[in-house]
């Protein structure tokens, strides 16, 4: 508990010393989300004014000498107080280059609160209202363009002081996180340039030459009024030679962009404040205080498009480059030329997380695919060209230009609906009236029974063999031959994505399939099984993180199918919740295999075995399709549900499985040990070739053990039938049962009180059974 008599004064001396989070928590007993919180507090406050144009003319005065964020006062006292490091000092006059006086208190992003809001962070809510005001601040942070990440530090401290819990607070802060607020208006600069053609959402960028346009004079200051907030941390340095005398940039200096522009503003511009001419560098997004690295981006807004040399390693014209740029569509926030054989894009992506971000810039690398794309540029903490800079190419000195601003659609998923649009195209009738169902190139399984881009989710109990009869069906397809009558129009390539079987487990199943398909008189090519089937183990990732992944391995590895092994494993949420299954196969899944052409392989597990063994004895096949846990949203979403049932057979018989199709039945190709076509087939495990499935005849109907004519059911005897009970409830006052003995009474019979209770019911019913047939019996009186 945090000490009623702290001394804050005491706390925040001891923070700015240190600059440790952890350490202040624990010395003074606080929580450590509450030290945060007054951290970025004391880091709003100012610090005390600074006078003087040079080291010689005047010190820093107030509480702190040390660099607190927003109230830093540049002074050139020297590189640490400054916080300009020590790299970054002129090269030609050997002094910082952020020399200037700054008296005015930064703004406060959180002024752009209602005052309801900025008088709860300050003051909390009353209980009753505690989780109420919480929502709405998180609402009125989100709308007014504050990051989920900064919210969460301020509201999460806020409600913990207020008593809430800690995940009651995450919860509230994801509902509202979900909603986005409206895109903010962006400056924009777009010389005349050519409106991009029309393009599906798939095809590469055009790469026909398109002129460059004008320069923007002085655009380092509409670079920052258009891709940075006021109060957003921006990183700026200049270039540095490393060992093999190339210009490379460091951390680099982090300031607001306010105080960036009043620097440019005051100085003449920005080549006034780096004067150096081996380049000058700017990184595209907003980063935390002093922040360098990829875990301190605090806004996942812009990657970086920055082409390399062509296929014969020759530079593009930066023609060409435009060119491709314009076509793509994307949304530009800023287009800058390097000074040299490059341009750089700072396309728009807004992504709301990391995992998003990693998405969103696959998208973008797969757009230009063809078009060779620096692969250096994909992390979001990433260096750019900063306009105005100067660099030295071949001796002589060239400028970075800032060209356009606001190229493209207005935002990321402008861009989407628009690609989106663009690739839906109507199906005309005639086409559908000549179409070649026989004959679909899209087929991949059976007579259309699976095809490019759909579904199939083979369901089955746990521990029945799955996945061994998902890598049978894996091998007999790569190999182009029938997998149970299942026929492959070609050999197909399967890529298997998996969590629940280790090495050990796989080589099992492998080996027993080999060589069961061998003792069939089937040949194994090696070569061509190991072209066509391609496994990995991932235990770790769920739901967007794992879409990623497969759509990087299938970009890759180009298959067919794609195995997900099991679904339970990488969905990442409640399978029983209709838009969690939308979400993770409608919006993930569906994507991935329209962009890629793929078709998915999903296995499931059934859920727990209803009490009632007879429930489902006279389910038909449609039926079946729904015997898989979670949401009915998943059928509905398969082209085909496949499920796999263990057989009721007699005493002695081997274990019998019963495949069944439920959907799109006859369409698979199954047929019958007789060779009669069937939506259902019957399976064993091999019992000579290891781990292998075999098809075998339908299996025998198990007897029923009937009870022997004239039988009775005995039952067992209990307190009431024996009179014990009896017994023991006349012995109580009044012979009856109260509430104050009735727990004695059910300790010492081993029963439930409601038990007892029932027992004495029983009990009345029979007197007064007794009583009317006593009755009736006995004469009645005239």
């Amino acid at each position: 508990m945090r000490p009623l008599d702290l001394d804050w004064s005491e706390v925040k001396a001891f923070y700015l010393q240190t600059r440790s989070y952890k350490e202040t928590a624990e010395k003074f007993g606080v929580n450590l989300e509450t030290v945060r919180t007054r951290a970025k507090r004391w880091a709003r406050q100012p610090q005390g004014e600074c006078q003087g144009e040079s080291p010689s003319q005047g010190e820093c005065q107030g509480e702190s000498s040390n660099k607190t964020g927003h109230e830093t006062h540049v002074t050139g006292a020297s590189s640490h107080e400054t916080g300009v490091h020590e790299g970054n000092m002129h090269p030609e006059t050997g002094h910082a280059p952020s020399r200037f006086t700054y008296t005015s208190k930064a703004p406060d992003p959180f002024d752009r609160l209602p005052q309801r809001t900025r008088d709860y962070l300050a003051s909390g809510a009353p209980e009753g209202q505690r989780n109420a005001e919480l929502f709405h601040a998180a609402c009125q942070c989100r709308d007014a363009g504050f990051q989920p990440s900064d919210v969460l530090s301020v509201l999460l401290a806020r409600g913990l002081a207020d008593g809430l819990t800690e995940t009651e607070i995450r919860t509230s802060l994801r509902s509202v996180f979900t909603v986005s607020q409206r895109e903010p208006a962006r400056p924009v600069h777009q010389p005349h340039l050519p409106p991009p053609p029309s393009r599906s959402r798939h095809s590469a960028p055009s790469s026909s030459p398109q002129p460059l346009p004008s320069p923007v004079d002085g655009g380092f200051i509409p670079l920052m009024n258009a891709c940075f907030k006021p109060g957003e941390f921006v990183s700026v340095s200049h270039a540095f030679e490393d060992d093999d005398g190339h210009p490379v940039p460091r951390g680099g200096t982090t300031l607001t962009a306010t105080r960036w522009i009043e620097h440019a503003r005051d100085r003449g511009g920005i080549d006034k404040v780096y004067t150096g001419k081996l380049g000058l560098y700017i990184r595209i997004n907003p980063l935390r205080q002093d922040g360098s690295k990829n875990d301190d981006v605090t806004s996942f807004r812009h990657c970086l498009v920055e082409f390399d040399k062509d296929g014969q390693d020759q530079p593009i014209p930066k023609e060409k480059q435009l060119g491709a740029i314009l076509s793509s569509g994307l949304p530009v926030s800023a287009l800058i030329d390097s000074g040299n054989k490059s341009l750089h894009a700072w396309v728009r992506v807004e992504a709301p997380d990391a995992t998003e971000y990693k998405r969103r810039v696959e998208v973008v690398w797969s757009l230009f695919s063809d078009l060779f794309l620096d692969k250096q540029n994909k992390n979001p903490s990433r260096f750019s060209r900063c306009p105005d800079g100067w660099r030295t190419v071949d001796g002589t000195p060239r400028q970075q230009k800032l060209l356009a601003l606001g190229l493209g659609a207005n935002s990321w998923e402008e861009w989407e609906a628009q690609a989106e649009d663009e690739s839906l195209d109507p199906m005309p009738l005639e086409t559908l009236g000549c179409y070649d169902t026989d004959n679909d190139p899209n087929t991949l399984l059976g007579k259309r029974w699976l095809c490019k881009r759909g579904s199939l989710v083979i369901v089955g109990q746990s521990g029945i063999g799955k996945s061994s009869l998902c890598m049978q069906l894996m091998l007999s397809w790569a190999l182009g031959l029938p997998a149970f009558n299942i026929a492959p129009v070609r050999p197909l390539k399967s890529l298997l994505i998996q969590a629940e079987n280790d090495i050990g487990d796989l080589a099992e199943m492998f080996q027993g399939v080999t060589r069961g398909m061998a003792s069939s008189g089937i040949p194994c090519t090696a070569a061509l099984l190991g072209k066509n089937v391609v496994i990995y183990r991932d235990t770790t990732r769920v739901g967007a993180e794992f879409a990623l992944l497969a759509e990087r391995l299938i970009l890759k590895h180009r298959p067919d199918l794609i195995w997900c092994d099991p679904l339970l494993n990488y969905i990442g949420d409640d399978l029983s919740l209709q838009k969690v299954v939308a979400d993770f196969c409608c919006v993930l899944l569906n994507a991935i295999a329209k962009r890629t052409g793929v078709a998915w392989v999903l296995l499931h597990h059934t859920g727990k075995p209803a009490k009632d063994g007879k429930a489902s004895a006279h389910w038909t096949a449609s039926d079946l399709a729904y015997s898989g846990l979670g949401s009915s949203a998943l059928v509905n979403w398969s082209r085909e549900t496949a499920v796999l049932t263990r057989c009721k057979t007699p005493e002695g018989m081997p274990p019998t499985f019963q495949w069944t199709m439920t959907k799109r039945r006859k369409r698979a190709g199954l047929l019958t040990p007789a060779g009669e076509p069937a939506e259902s087939i019957f399976l064993q495990h091999s019992p000579c070739s290891g781990i292998h499935w075999v098809q075998c005849e339908e299996p025998p109907q198990p007897e029923e053990k009937s009870r022997p004519k004239g039988s009775i059911y005995t039952l067992k005897p209990t307190p009431l039938t024996t009179g014990e009970f009896q017994a023991a409830l006349a012995l109580l006052p009044e012979g009856k049962l109260t509430r104050e003995h009735a727990p004695a009474m059910a300790e010492k019979f081993k029963v439930s009180e409601r038990t007892l209770w029932n027992w004495v019911k029983k009990l009345a019913t029979r007197s007064a059974v007794s009583s009317t047939a006593q009755n009736i019996s006995e004469p009645q009186d005239r």
